[in-house]
């Protein structure tokens, strides 16, 4: 009876449909979680002990509600594309300006100055900026994997809350073998915020299929075009495959070298320029925090 049921009401034809899509979901909100998990660690990892684990508590409970927020307003945020474009500018500005205030502090060191860190309330600050913007990207990787069945983007999500509870610990011990992750998380910050602006811009302005050899790079659903899932993980491979035989190689760091550096002038004035920008729209909040904040 049960089986003719299921088979009355097709929800074995919509299980069946679903299964790689959720593989895949796993594979993908899994990949942006150990993102997420890493990239808080980096950012609170020149506090103090009692400093740097109230962050990364703050930074975990901002991502699992974040992430919980997104689920419930997915059709808001599918519908408001400059909230997407924000996340976009903001998860490829965090990157640059990783990069280049550790160029300023190799300078200083170089020098015989010392960097001046990040203070507690701002880097809370920017670790929740991090953990909205990653909350959108969840959703739209969610999308993107499975614009077709709502029920799916919620288990993606929710797969993704699930795996950066997970991974949390892990990836904090993880950091602090392999100091050198951190640039590499700063990396796939970037790489998913220019992900997320290049299907807004084709999305509003190209319109158009891109196809390569047979393969589509990027692909329209519903109206809407999206970067091929292949070219998304085999992206996010890549940066660490090469990051790592970057970091452990003489022989590769010492030829792409060079190319860091011509990169790093970019990255430099995005951190700069917008950075600006920040610190003129923050002002009124930095000026209310000096006030009330206690000496």
């Amino acid at each position: 009876m049960i089986i003719e049921f299921l088979a009355a009401t097709d929800v074995w034809t919509t299980v069946k449909d679903g299964i790689p899509v959720v593989l895949a979901l796993i594979v993908i909100e899994g990949l942006l979680s150990v993102d997420n998990a890493l990239a808080i660690a980096a950012m609170a990892s020149h506090l103090e002990e009692k400093e740097r684990k109230m962050a990364m508590n703050i930074g975990y409970i901002g991502a699992y509600g974040f992430r919980i927020v997104a689920l419930l307003t997915t059709s808001l945020i599918m519908g408001n594309h400059w909230l997407m474009l924000l996340g976009s500018l903001y998860l490829v500005w965090l990157m640059c300006s990783h990069f280049a205030d550790q160029e300023e502090a190799d300078s200083d060191e170089t020098g015989g100055k010392k960097a001046i860190p990040q203070s507690f309330a701002k880097t809370i600050a920017m670790i929740a900026f991090l953990d909205l913007s990653l909350s959108f990207d969840n959703v739209v990787a969610a999308v993107a994997f499975a614009r077709d069945s709502k029920v799916l983007v919620y288990v993606g999500v929710t797969l993704g809350i699930i795996t950066l509870r997970l991974v949390a610990g892990y990836c904090i011990k993880l950091l602090e073998r392999q100091p050198w992750l951190e640039h590499t998380a700063f990396l796939l910050v970037g790489f998913v915020g220019l992900l997320l602006g290049l299907e807004l811009l084709w999305d509003q302005s190209v319109k158009q299929v891109l196809e390569i050899g047979g393969f589509s790079l990027i692909s329209e659903a519903g109206g809407h075009y999206h970067i091929a899932k292949a070219v998304k993980f085999a992206g996010i491979i890549g940066i660490i495959v090469l990051h790592l035989a970057y970091e452990k190689n003489s022989s590769i760091k010492g030829m792409l070298h060079p190319v860091m550096r011509l990169l790093l002038l970019p990255a430099q004035l995005i951190a700069g320029v917008v950075g600006a920008v920040f610190a003129v729209i923050s002002w009124p909040f930095r000026a209310t925090w000096a006030a009330v904040a206690p000496k």
